[in-house]
């Protein structure tokens, strides 16, 4: 128990760390809000690899629940959380930050997953793919995205879309081997990501995964 609560205050502290470095940084003008933000999307989901370090997964559980609920409530009039909204709010973001928000909630289902499957590979694989193929796949797009797709209301590219069907792959096939089987499921994902409204994808990503990857 002693050690479970202590992974719980290692991730707490973490993530702390992750939201306050990058926000004054950016304070300071260093980093772009959008790369504070980048910045907090991949590294945030390393915190699920405390699931191979947590004997009582429950009480793991409480920690992005949490978190996000602070996520939650970091708006334009919140005192001190303002900090975290005005630095890494997208401009769609009225009232609260949805992206961070659903994003912690993945974190949470992927680690009820984990308890109720007894799986801890499965939650990793899929928040790799939200932490690495997503962000890569808005990067390539922007760069080099010369192909325009408007689907949902959100804007993607082809060149963003294949971005994210080979990193998919290489990510599934390294733990999962190579194959047709790791082809097709990454390929699913990315559609899934195509269709996706930006702001859910988040969401919709690690469960899309996570659903897929069960029977493999």
């Amino acid at each position: 128990m002693n050690n479970d609560l202590l992974v719980v205050l290692i991730v707490i502290v973490y993530i702390a760390i992750l939201y306050t470095v990058p926000i004054i940084l950016y304070k300071r003008k260093k980093l772009s809000g959008r790369a504070a933000r980048n910045i907090i999307h991949f590294f945030a989901g390393l915190s699920i690899l405390a699931l191979y370090f947590a004997s009582n997964k429950w009480i793991f559980f409480i920690a992005p629940l949490g978190i996000t609920a602070i996520v939650f409530f970091s708006r334009k009039n919140t005192p001190l959380l303002n900090h975290v909204y005005n630095a890494i709010a997208e401009d769609e973001e009225k009232t609260y930050l949805q992206g961070p928000v659903l994003y912690g909630l993945s974190i949470s289902y992927l680690i009820l997953f984990s308890i109720v499957f007894n799986n801890n590979l499965i939650p990793l694989v899929s928040t790799l793919i939200l932490t690495v193929s997503d962000p890569l796949a808005a990067i390539v797009g922007k760069k080099y995205g010369k192909n325009v797709l408007f689907l949902f209301g959100s804007k993607r590219t082809v060149e963003g879309s294949i971005s994210m069907l080979i990193s998919n792959f290489i990510i599934i096939s390294i733990f999962f081997g190579f194959g047709m089987k790791a082809l097709a499921i990454g390929f699913i994902i990315t559609i899934i990501e195509l269709i996706s409204p930006s702001k859910i994808d988040d969401f919709t990503l690690p469960l899309s995964a996570s659903i897929l990857l069960i029977n493999y």
